[in-house]
């Protein structure tokens, strides 16, 4: 959809339908697609600070359903802005167009319309990618998650 766009993507890791994709990718000739495959975690960082959007989750299963992918953690961390499908798990935490850009689930057209107002409005990208960073800092960095879990632990405890 997006392959006359000027849209690189970067394709990191190698989980359970890697070989699948990459074949896909290969008949289809995509030539905006490159597959970099399973990096070190501490090499991480010098992807997505290169990267001008981070892009989460995105299928139709339960569990896609049910989680917040550690790259959406990690994205936000640096002050990326994230594009990830819509679900309660997301919506707990994060408001669409406001600290990330949601999309319908396994909706490719969706996705491709959002990637692409992205890339052309720089304002609203900044603003997303501020404003979720503003959030990691404010309820999701390790200082403030070691917090509330000790809090738990002292209830349980003092009961």
């Amino acid at each position: 959809i997006l392959e006359n766009e000027n849209i690189c993507f970067n394709i990191i890791g190698k989980g359970q339908m890697y070989k699948e994709i990459v074949s896909l990718a290969g008949n289809l000739n995509l030539k905006n697609v490159k597959f970099i495959g399973a990096v070190p975690f501490p090499d991480l960082p010098k992807y997505i600070s290169g990267s001008h959007i981070v892009l989460g989750i995105f299928g139709n299963t339960d569990k896609a359903k049910r989680v917040i992918p550690h790259k959406v953690y990690d994205a936000l961390a640096m002050q990326k802005p994230v594009i990830t499908m819509r679900s309660k798990a997301i919506e707990e935490l994060f408001l669409d167009r406001e600290n990330l850009i949601l999309v319908n689930s396994a909706d490719e057209n969706d996705l491709a319309k959002k990637i692409l107002e992205l890339k052309n409005n720089t304002e609203l990208r900044k603003k997303i990618a501020e404003n979720g960073y503003k959030l990691f800092k404010e309820k999701l960095s390790r200082k403030v998650l070691a917090g509330e879990l000790k809090k738990v632990f002292e209830e349980i405890i003092n009961k």
